[in-house]
C-alpha cells in the first residue's frame, strides 16, 4: 500500500513486467487496472518504474525500499492546460508493506 496525500494506492507488481493498481481516493472512489511496466533497479534501495495507463495517465515513480518511501510523478489530461492539454503533478508517498 503506499499512501499518497490524495489517495492511496495498492501495487501489485508481476514478475512478467506487469502490474495491477488499485486506488482510492479521500472520497472512497475506486479506480484499477493493469498496466505493462517499464522497471530501472537504480541501486540496491532505489527502484525507478513508469507505465501508461490506459486512459492516458503516466505515473512514473522512485521506490525507496530502505527509507519506505515513493517520489511519483503524473502526468494526465487536462483540457484547461496550455501545455499540451496536460497536467502534472510531483507527489510523495510512503509504503506500507501489506501480506
Amino acid at each position: 500500500m503506499i499512501s499518497f496525500p490524495e489517495m492511496k494506492a495498492e501495487v501489485i507488481y508481476h514478475k512478467d513486467s506487469t502490474l495491477h493498481w488499485k486506488t482510492t481516493d479521500k472520497k472512497g472512489v475506486v479506480n484499477e487496472g493493469d498496466e505493462k511496466m517499464d522497471y530501472q533497479k537504480l541501486s540496491e534501495n532505489l527502484h525507478f518504474l513508469n507505465w501508461i495507463e490506459k486512459d492516458g495517465w503516466t505515473v512514473s515513480q522512485i521506490v525507496d525500499t530502505k527509507a519506505g518511501t515513493v517520489k511519483a510523478f503524473w502526468s494526465f489530461a487536462d483540457e484547461s492546460s496550455p501545455r499540451g492539454k496536460r497536467k502534472s503533478l510531483f507527489v510523495d508517498g510512503k509504503i506500507e508493506m501489506v501480506k
